[in-house]
Parts: structure tokens; sequence; C-alpha cells
């Protein structure tokens, strides 16, 4: 239109100088010409002054051509006429028409320039706002990558829960039978501790024993000494007086009755011997079934040797326990012939054993109560175990040894039983068998400190394995309210957990109202394109008829200026019909482009209204990235909580074993996974609708392209283009919406469920 207007003003300035010069060189012309001329140019001025009309399709542009030729001809006509028909008034009038033809052509070129100037206007304006339909576009664009790329980090995340959740599940299963073979071990050690109870109960038997044997050598020493003391007697008898031989005899007598009495003692005791021989391999035996639940109990243990690799510190304090045990053992060895300390020994190895049993006892006990803590207790327990199976090896070591020196005492027992039978032999030298009897005597003394001092040992190790029971079933108390304070801690954290779940499962239904929401306004951004295309026609067909109009106002002027005015003069009838025709063609022209206009208007109405919807629209969308963000901001405040509350544990756990907090460590990692899967999953659900625009804002871009081409395009040609190509990629754009749609909807779904 710009590019036409200075054409157009030429042709006008051109038109109306050759008006001026027919005006002064032919003064014959009629005046019935003339009010024609200004009718036509009338009509053309009721055309142009419909500033804000809008012509839409063939249906307005074909009257306004038939009323242009109408007018054409009448005029050839009207020129044949003047032509004929040479008068100086009408030629006056004519002269008077024509400048009024003049000023009317002026003024239709003004309005026409200001027409033109609205035009640019309007066509700026639309550009304008196709540039803020491009920038929303683009940030549809990047918000939509933001929620491609959340969309694939929710895929991941639920990827790696579900593994989580088959991973805990597995947990679960080991930890019931880690909770079975608790139960199990537990009912393997009250059958330990009743044989145990059994075994002390012996032990005091034998206490009982030793306690009337060192009594009744006692007795014999007592004896012995009495009978010294009348041999001396006997003796110096003898040698003052050789009277007294018969009474000497006598005493000898007396004394073989005593040495008979002695032998009866003798085998009183002998016997006895045998009895503690018997109780003591019976105590053996019960070791070696009490050695024998042990190694059954390290050979369940051992299967569980892959779960305990974190305890190998422990094993090696277990081993450096181990040598010193066997240091001790060893000294013990070396000390044997002091029966007292080997006694000893044996007493502290049976207390040791006993605290370690009741130790034992007291750790099953409480990994029965504890779950999350089975694993590193069973590994303690398993080190314990071994320990215990080590110290019942040392044990059993010294039972043999035990057994070796009741050997020995039985040997030496049948060496006394030889000693008495020489005694009895040689009844003749009385002075060396009575030596020889004391020597034998001192030697029995001997043996009975020695299982005196055995039973002293075997009293202090009960003691201090009492001790050390008392000392484990504290231990297990403490551990039992420790462990409770962890069970409240891990309800909290999953008390926790579920808030998130639920916060979660909110934000999915509200990405479920905001895909209907888009969706809606998906259909609203379809309607505004139709408009602006409908718009956009309207324009270009405005813009056309324009044109066509002010070539035919200058085909009118050339011909009226090369045909002259050759026409005849019409009837007045003929004229009068002809011109209210004319007049009501033009009516029917000015209300359709009137009706045009207000489609017009009520069109750029719409676009406005629907623009402002689509700001509300990105208003919206700001503001739930805000919402998002607080969520974000909320939730990586909760896995700080989270991090407080592991070392509020950590600070009141204290002395808790290394599995014991390993668990917890575990624990408190996953409730904080959880928390980053609920913000992936929310920055996602951003990120998704940042997609969903971004999808519209392409709808949008492709259609003002498709407008843009058809301005600079023939009508015909833009016809077609809308027909092949702008429906097939609105097409294609709406098909991939829709799928971007079904895919939040689904993943929408996926997340709440």
């Amino acid at each position: 239109m710009a590019a036409s207007s200075p054409s157009l003003q030429a042709n006008l300035y051109v038109s109306s100088s050759k008006f001026c010069f027919v005006r002064l060189d032919r003064f014959k012309r009629s005046s019935f010409s003339c009010k024609k001329k200004a009718h036509s140019s009338w009509i053309i001025k009721s055309v142009l002054n419909n500033k804000e009309s809008s012509i839409n399709g063939d249906e307005a542009i074909e009257p306004a051509r038939i009323l242009l030729e109408r007018l054409f001809a009448q005029t050839q006509k009207l020129e044949e006429k003047i032509g004929k028909d040479l008068n100086l008034s009408q030629d006056i009038e004519l002269e008077l028409n024509l400048g009024r033809l003049e000023s009317d052509l002026q003024t239709a070129l003004a309005v026409l320039r200001k027409k033109e100037e609205e035009l640019e206007a309007a066509e700026d304006k639309i550009f304008s706002e196709y540039r803020d339909l491009n920038q929303a576009k683009e940030e549809l664009g990047k918000r939509e990558e933001e929620i491609t790329a959340v969309f694939l980090r929710q895929e991941k995340l639920e990827e790696e829960l579900k593994q989580a959740n088959l991973d805990l599940a597995s947990q679960a299963t080991e930890l019931r039978d880690l909770k079975l073979q608790l139960e199990k071990r537990d009912k393997e050690t009250t059958a330990a501790q009743s044989a145990l109870l059994l075994k002390e109960n012996q032990v005091n038997i034998m206490v009982n024993e030793l306690r009337i044997k060192t009594e009744e050598a006692a007795n014999s020493q007592s004896e012995l000494r009495s009978k010294s003391r009348i041999l001396v007697e006997t003796k110096e008898i003898l040698d003052k007086q050789t009277l007294e031989i018969q009474e000497l005899r006598k005493a000898v007598q007396e004394k073989d009755e005593e040495l008979q009495i002695s032998m009866a003692l003798l085998e009183s005791e002998e016997e006895k011997l045998k009895v503690v021989e018997a109780n003591l391999e019976k105590q053996t035996m019960d070791w070696l079934v009490a050695q024998e639940e042990m190694k059954k109990i390290a050979a369940e243990a051992s299967k569980r040797a892959v779960e305990v690799n974190e305890s190998l510190e422990d094993f090696t304090r277990v081993r450096k326990l181990l040598a010193d045990v066997r240091s001790e053992l060893v000294l013990s060895q070396k000390s044997l012939s002091l029966s007292r300390q080997k006694m000893e020994d044996q007493q502290e190895i049976l207390e040791k054993e006993l605290v370690e049993l009741a130790e034992h006892q007291k750790s099953l006990s409480l990994y029965t109560g504890t779950l999350g803590d089975a694993e590193m207790e069973v590994e303690s327990e398993r080190v314990k175990l071994r320990l215990a199976e080590a110290r019942k090896q040392e044990l059993e070591r010294d039972l043999s040894i035990e057994k070796d020196l009741i050997n020995e005492l039985q040997r030496h027992l049948n060496d006394e039983k030889l000693s008495l039978q020489q005694a009895t032999e040689e009844m003749s030298v009385l002075r060396d068998e009575l030596d020889r009897r004391k020597s034998e005597y001192g030697e029995m003394q001997n043996l009975l400190e020695s299982k005196e001092s055995q039973l002293v040992e075997a009293k202090l190790e009960i003691q201090h394995l009492k001790s050390e029971q008392e000392f484990l079933e504290l231990m297990l108390e403490e551990r039992e309210s420790k462990l409770s304070d962890a069970q409240v801690m891990l309800g909290e954290v999953n008390e926790e957990i579920l808030n998130l779940k639920s916060l979660l499962s909110i934000r999915d239904e509200k990405l479920m109202e905001t895909t209907n929401l888009l969706k809606e306004k998906e259909e609203l951004v379809d309607t505004m394109q139709n408009d602006l295309n409908e718009t956009k026609m309207k324009y270009s067909e405005a813009t056309s008829v324009v044109e066509r109009i002010l070539d035919l106002t200058n085909k009118v002027v050339s011909s009226i200026e090369q045909e002259g005015y050759k026409e005849k003069k019409p009837t007045e009838s003929s004229s009068k019909w002809e011109k209210k025709q004319l007049e009501n063609e033009l009516e029917v022209m000015t209300e359709t482009l009137r009706s045009r206009e207000m489609e017009v208007l009520q069109s750029q109405r719409a676009l406005t209204i629907k623009d402002n919807e689509l700001k509300m629209v990105l208003e919206k969308l700001e503001e739930r990235e805000k919402e998002m963000k607080e969520m974000k901001r909320e939730l990586t405040q909760d896995a700080d909580d989270l991090r407080k509350l592991y070392a509020m544990a950590q600070e009141r756990i204290g002395e808790k074993s290394m599995g014991e907090l390993a668990i917890e460590k575990l624990q408190l990692e996953a409730a904080q996974l959880q928390v980053e899967a609920a913000t992936s999953a929310l920055e996602k659900i951003t990120e998704m609708s940042r997609d969903l625009l971004r999808s519209t804002s392409l709808v949008i871009k492709a259609d003002y392209d498709l407008d843009i081409s058809e301005l600079n395009m023939p009508e015909k040609e833009v016809r077609a283009f809308e027909d092949d190509q702008c429906f097939s990629e609105l097409r294609t754009e709406v098909v991939r919406l829709s799928d971007l749609t079904e895919k939040l909807i689904q993943e929408a779904g996926i997340s709440s469920g």
C-alpha cells in the first residue's frame, strides 16, 4: 500500500490537470455530464470515507467492481452527449463541477493517505504483537526443555526407587532369617547355661570332698606325730632297760595294729581318690560335650563369615586375647609342680568361661529384640563364640593335663600300695619303716594341699565368671535402651517420609490441573490463530480492493480524456433510474462494509482477550514455578533437618558399635534419598509444564510465520498455501502437542501412583 501511494497521488494530480485543460478549451459540455462526474466522485468519496471498514472475500469485491464498471460506462455515455450538445452555460457549470471533482479527488487522496498511515500503524502493532508472541514462545520453549529434563530425571529416580524397594525387601528377608537363627542360638545358649550349672554343682561337690580329705589328712598327720613320739619313748626304754623288752614288743604289736589301721585309712583314701578320679572323668566328659556344642555354634557362626568382613579388628583383638591365654596356659603348664597355681588357673578359666557364656546369652537375648542392629550384633556374638571356643580348647588341654595329674596320682597310690606291702614285709626294721612312712605321709600331705589349692582356684574362677555375667547384663540393658531410642528416631523419620509422599501426591494433582488448564489454553490459542488468519485474509482483500478502486478511477479519468465527449444526452428518466440503481447498490455496499468492519472489530477484541488470557496463563505458570522453588527449598531444609537428626542420634548413641552406627547411617541415607527423589520429581513437574507451554508457543510461531508469508503472496497463492502447508504443519504441531500432553498425563499418573 505504501509503495502504490505515490503513483496514486501522481495519477490524481495528472487527472485533475487534464480536467482543467478540458475546462478552458471546451466550453460546450453539458451540465448533465458534470453532474454525473460529481456523482461518480461522491461514489468514490463514500467508499473511502469508511476509514474503519473491512472487506471480506469475493462477496464484497464483486459488487464494487460492477459499480465501477457501470460508472465508467455512464461516463463514456455522458462524454458522447457532451460532444453533441455544446452550450456556454453548461460549460460554466461543467467548470464548476470539475472544480468540485478536483477537490473531491484531493480529499479522496488525503483520505487514502490517512488510511495508508492507519494501515501502517496497524501493521506495526501486529508486528509488535508477533514479537511479543515470539518472546512468549521462546520462554515456553525453555520451559519445555526444563520439563523434559525433569521428566527424564523423574524416570531415573523412579527406577532408583524401585531398585531401593527391592533391596529393602531382600534386606527384610535377611533380617527375618537372622532372627530365626538368633532364636535358635538363644535356645542353644540356654542349654549350654544349664550344662554349666550342672558342672558348677559338680565342682562344689568336688570342693566338699577336698575339704573332707584335708581334714582326714590333718588327722593322719597328728596320728603320725603321736606315733613318732611313742617310737622315741620305746627306743629310750629299750636302751635303758632290757627288762622292758616284752613291753616294747607289746608296744610294737600296738604299733603294728596302728599300722594296719593306717593301711586301712590309706585304702579308704585310695577309694576316695578313685571317686575323685571318677568325678574328674565325668567332668572331662561334660567339658567335651560343652566343647562339641561350642564347635557346633562356631560352625554355624562360620557360615555367616561373609557378613563379618567389618569385624576384622575384633578378630585381631580376639587373636591377641588367645595368644595371651595361650601364654598363660604355657605358664600354667610350667607351673604344674605347684598344684595350687594350677587349681587357681583352672578356677580362673572356669570363671572366664562362665562370664563369656553369660555374655553370649545376654547378647543373644538382645539380638532377638533388635532387628535393625542384628547383623552387627551377630558379628560380635560370633567373635565371642570364637573366643569361647578357643578358651574351651585351652580348658580341654587343661583337663587333659589334670587327667595326667590324676594318672600320676594313681601311680603314686600304686606306689604307696607297694610301699605298704614292703612295710608289712620289712617289719623287722621298724625305724626304717617308720622313716619311710613319714616320707610317704609327707608326699600325701603335699598332694592334698595341691588339691586344696585347685579347689580354691575353681572357686575364684566361678566368682570371676559371675561378675562378668553381671557386667554383661548391665551392658545389655544399656544397649536395649539405646536401641529403643534409635527405633523412636526411625519412626519419626518414617513419618516425615510419609508426609513428603503426601506432598508429592498433592503436587501431582496440581500438575493434572495444570495440564487440563494448558489443554484449554491450547484450544483458545487455536481459535486465536484461526481469527488471526481470517483477519490477515480480510486485510489483504481490503488492500487489493482499494488498489482496484484506484486503478478503475484512473481508467475512468483517462477514458474521459481519450474518447472525448461524443456521447449523446440520455433521457432524464433513464438517468434518474440509473442514479437510483447506483445509490441502492452503494447503500448495499456500505452496509456490507460496515458489517465486515464490525466483524473485524470483534475479532480484534477476541484477540486482545485471548492475549490477556495467555498472559494470565504465563503468570500462573510463573507462580507455579515459584511454588515449586519454595517446595524445593522446603525439601532441602527437610534434608538438612534429617542430617541434624542423624548428628543428634550419633551424639546420643555415643559408644555404640560400628555396625549399629553403619545401619543407622544407611537408614538415614535412604530417607535422604527419598527426600531428594521428591525434590527431583517436583522439578520434573515444573520442567514438564514449561515443555507444554513451549510447544504451545511453537504452534503460535508457526502460525505467525504463515501469516507473514500470506502478506507477501498473492491471494490465490495464500489460499493454496493455507490449504497445503499451513494446515499440515498445524496438524503436526497439534499432534505433537497432544502426544506431549498425554505423556505428561501418564507421567503425572505414575508419579501420583
